[in-house]
């Protein structure tokens, strides 16, 4: 979730601005809001297509909110965007015109689709925000969801709102993840590597689930399973469905795989339940992988321990950060990164 930061530009008064749901002809006036904030580069480029944009909220893939001034023009746009079957949605294509900041639109927008996402099936809700900022991680806060992953060098440098300085200039740029259960969950037993046992029940603490500790008993499967993909902003995910004896190998391969398609950030997911998660952790620090965070009710409502590597420089303390709790989590990460470096 992208949203650009508070600007020293003349403000509206918004005393009776209204949330609703958007119709179709209001598509190209969400694209027009896009295209002021954040010029020709946002990562949704669906958003700029009016046609391609209303297809996506006809299938259900985006459910979105815009803010209307006292005339109903838009100013505002949020939504959820899930994955065909998935159980948990993204809050993202967040926009906010400049001259209408600072009268919690965002909030307001927050809570109606908050409202909405039970009816529509999800289990939770997440975002990720900027780190060149902290005004989307505020929104986050009040919105009592918590940091639980840490994205190092998700995007390049270019994708950012065009109306603010960059204080990570020169470096990719970097995400938190927020989530927040629309839905009691259920308690989880997992599997919880030794060096990331306790960030992990923290994490779980912070997101109100019970969770309690397996005993370690290696990969309870016969071979490995897993999928891949990279995109053209040379960020890779490698996911594992299950974890078999041979997956130091398997990962190897696989990483040189997506390496040679040009990906320089790389994310490794695997199911938290599954026994063989502390072997895959111990080969893939060998291959210079550190602790990435908790993707909650990812994989069919089942929880997903993440792990990343990064194959360019990046400075940590650039990052905008506003709760302890980030700030308490990114150090972490540069420890873990700083102990699995590669030499």
């Amino acid at each position: 979730m992208q949203l650009s930061a508070l600007q020293n530009a003349e403000t509206h008064a918004m005393p009776d601005a209204r949330i609703d749901r958007p119709e179709q002809g209001d598509a190209p006036a969400i694209a027009r809001c896009f295209t002021e904030v954040y010029g020709e580069h946002y990562v949704h480029a669906e958003v700029f297509c009016p046609d391609r944009y209303w297809a996506k909220v006809e299938s259900g893939e985006v459910i979105p909110v815009v803010a209307r001034d006292d005339d109903g023009a838009v100013i505002g746009h949020l939504a959820l965007e899930r994955e065909p079957g998935s159980l948990v949605a993204e809050r993202g294509e967040a926009v906010v015109l400049p001259a209408y900041r600072g009268h919690h639109l965002l909030e307001q927008m927050t809570a109606r689709l908050s409202a909405e996402a039970p009816r529509c099936g999800l289990q939770g809700i997440y975002a990720e925000p900027l780190t060149i900022h902290t005004f989307s991680q505020r929104n986050d806060e009040r919105a009592g969801m918590p940091v639980c992953a840490v994205l190092l060098g998700v995007n390049p440098e270019s994708f950012r709102p065009k109306d603010i300085a960059c204080p990570t200039a020169g470096q990719r740029q970097s995400y938190l993840r927020t989530f927040r259960f629309v839905q009691p969950p259920d308690a989880r037993k997992i599997e919880a590597p030794a060096p990331y046992r306790d960030v992990l029940l923290d994490i779980y603490a912070r997101l109100g689930v019970p969770v309690s500790v397996a005993g370690a008993s290696g990969p309870a499967s016969s071979q490995s399973r897993m999928s891949a993909k990279v995109n053209d902003r040379g960020y890779a995910t490698i996911r594992f469905e299950q974890i078999g004896p041979d997956c130091a190998s398997a990962l190897e391969q696989m990483l040189r795989d997506m390496r040679g398609a040009g990906a320089r950030s790389v994310q490794l997911a695997a199911p938290v339940c599954d026994p063989g998660v502390p072997h895959l952790t111990h080969a893939a620090r060998e291959l210079g992988f550190f602790f990435c965070g908790l993707a909650p009710a990812f994989a069919d409502g089942d929880d997903l321990f993440l792990l990343q590597r990064l194959d360019e420089p990046l400075d940590t303390g650039k990052l905008q950060l506003f709760t302890d709790q980030a700030k308490e989590l990114v150090a972490f990460v540069e420890r873990d990164r700083s102990a699995t470096a590669q030499p």
